[in-house]
């Protein structure tokens, strides 16, 4: 039984970057992800702990300009290690040499908006701290920020700022007590192990799979055949895979989930496969009476007027003329 298989388009890195957003913006599926890459699989983030919050931010650069951030995912976590915090995942197809300052961008116009509403909320109450900005007891809260790279080469550097500043490789101890260097955490999600993958509970473990699958053809036609989770967003699941498949079938997959009357029995991978098949054989059958009948016409046009071979072979007047040239 043919099944979905890897199809060598990459497809777009936006499609990618929109599809990966998406998905993970449910909460179940951000604090699995959260779970398994940070935590080792342990449930320390509920998605009942979670909570979107805006993705965009603003900082003025040296010229007094506004200018405007966008994070890829970003939830507050109401219980984190003892303290209300917030979680960032930035999403990466390919190795970005500038990750570690664009973290920090996203990093300092978070913790400035905080800073913003303390100092707003201290002014409407009438609570100024004047030169200090914030009083003693008003602390911001933790932000933590991390890389989820999906491309298939090893991200090895730029781990941190120092690794794109232009000092010489024997000079670097020696600036190490001069400037903050700034680290990044890079989660590689391609290609993960089995024993990482298995600790994924939400949709996404069915992407984790696909990438670890999709360069053995084989390997992946079994998955598909075996694989019975049960989907909660069916439609983010199918959009992200026929992003980084570039494989249209995926969308008919979609359109016929969509269409179907029976979505609860239609919600794991296997069946959803089996759904498309089942299409392209009923499609498969309808093009092979239509050859057929176009078989018949052409026989009878010197026999039979137009009209009553279409009636006939049930084709349409104009496709019976067609046949004539």
């Amino acid at each position: 039984m043919q099944r979905l298989l890897y199809s060598a388009g990459q497809g777009g890195y936006l499609k990618k970057d929109i599809t990966t957003k998406d998905l993970l913006s449910n909460c179940d599926v951000f604090a699995d992800i959260a779970n398994v890459n940070l935590f080792g699989g342990e449930q320390v983030i509920s998605p009942e702990d979670l909570m979107a919050v805006p993705l965009e931010s603003s900082y003025k650069d040296m010229d007094g300009k506004h200018h405007r951030l966008f994070r890829d995912t970003f939830m507050q976590v109401k219980k984190l290690g003892g303290c209300i915090a917030f979680i960032g995942f930035e999403n990466q197809v390919d190795i970005n040499r500038v990750m570690p300052v664009r973290d920090m961008g996203y990093t300092y116009t978070s913790y400035a908006k905080q800073v913003r509403e303390i100092v707003a909320r201290n002014n409407t109450e009438k609570h100024s701290a004047y030169t200090k900005v914030l009083h003693e007891e008003q602390k911001l809260m933790p932000i933590a920020t991390f890389v989820l790279y999906f491309g298939e080469e090893e991200w090895k550097e730029p781990l941190s700022l120092m690794d794109i500043l232009d000092i010489p490789e024997h000079e670097k101890e020696f600036w190490n007590g001069l400037i903050q260097d700034y680290q990044i955490h890079v989660i590689h999600m391609a290609g993960q192990s089995e024993d990482v993958r298995a600790k994924y509970r939400s949709d996404y473990g069915v992407i984790a799979d696909y990438l670890a699958y999709y360069k053995d053809k084989n390997q992946l036609e079994d998955y598909w055949k075996h694989e019975n989770r049960h989907l909660i967003h069916v439609e983010h699941v199918l959009d992200m895979l026929e992003a980084f498949s570039d494989d249209k079938r995926f969308r008919e997959i979609k359109e016929q989930y969509i269409e179907s009357s029976n979505k609860e029995e239609r919600d794991n991978m296997c069946l959803l496969l089996d759904m498309c098949e089942e299409r392209g054989i009923e499609r498969g059958i309808e093009r092979g009476m239509e050859q057929k009948a176009k078989s018949i016409a052409k026989n009878l046009l010197n026999v039979l007027e137009i009209t009553t071979i279409a009636e006939v072979t049930g084709l349409s007047v104009q496709e019976v003329e067609q046949l004539k040239e």
